[in-house]
């Protein structure tokens, strides 16, 4: 059995906040898009599949996270984002 390829696409929020988004899960629902305030996702043309339409205006809110069924979104605070690239450089930082 082939196994799916996970796509991901990330985007840094704030200085204290990142979006993740696994673009792979998304089945095309739509609410993520109905419900973002500030018109940051759009559906990809072919597989109407959720995008970033305007990164610049995302500030992390998290709604995108809580209404998604399929949970295609991770809004990411600073402290968990820090440890993974700590670990990653091979450093221990207290």
């Amino acid at each position: 059995m082939a196994s799916k390829e996970i796509v991901k696409q990330e985007i840094q929020v704030s200085s204290k906040k990142r979006l993740v988004i696994t673009l792979s899960w998304c089945k095309s629902c739509g609410i993520c898009m109905e419900l973002c305030p500030r018109e940051v996702l759009g559906a990809e043309e072919v597989t109407k599949r959720v995008i970033l339409v305007a990164p610049e205006k995302c500030n992390g809110c998290g709604l995108c996270e809580l209404s998604c069924p399929d949970y295609v979104f991770t809004i990411q605070e600073l402290e968990e984002i820090l440890p993974d690239a700590r670990l990653r450089q091979g450093k221990v930082i207290q």
